[in-house]
């Protein structure tokens, strides 16, 4: 007894779908991922005051350890009574814990008014590289007329997935 074969071309499910995972693995080591910021609050800047009268400067200090491999987000939400004009934080990083005066920096945000402003910045960990610790050292309130009041700032640890 002979059986007539229909033998047709093609390929099988488990063929089609090793391809499938092959191609998606390919994919999630060829694209590049975003970077995204955890919500791990590594620290609250508690030494800056709630209030700040207008042209003032307060000197503090709000050490904060870089973390390794992983950048920071500085985060200052903030008002004034009136008026606008800058506020200002300011600061510097350290190599050894000790001397803060390498890479100062000052970061600006316009008041508005009674309006909550952000004033925020990003440190990648490439740019963190070799800085053991921040210290967030002035709040300036450069406005003409307004009292400043700051609402909690915080810094964040940074994943970059890259």
């Amino acid at each position: 007894m002979k059986f007539n074969s229909l033998k047709k071309g093609g390929f099988t499910l488990a063929q089609l779908f090793l391809v499938v995972a092959i191609i998606g693995l390919l994919a999630v080591f060829a694209l590049p991922a975003r970077a995204q910021v955890s919500p791990l609050t590594l620290t609250s800047l508690t030494n800056f005051p709630a209030t700040l009268a207008a042209g003032a400067t307060s000197t503090v200090t709000n050490i904060v350890p870089v973390p390794r491999n992983g950048g920071l987000a500085l985060s200052v939400p903030f008002n004034a009574a009136s008026g606008s004009g800058n506020v200002q934080v300011g600061g510097s990083f350290t190599v050894d814990g000790t001397n803060y005066g390498v890479a100062p920096f000052t970061i600006n945000a316009a008041a508005n008014g009674t309006t909550t402003v952000m004033l925020w910045t990003n440190w990648s960990a490439a740019y963190l590289a070799g800085f053991s610790a921040v210290n967030f050292t002035t709040l300036t309130n450069a406005t003409a007329n307004g009292v400043l009041t700051n609402k909690a700032p915080v810094v964040n640890r940074v994943y970059y997935n890259y």
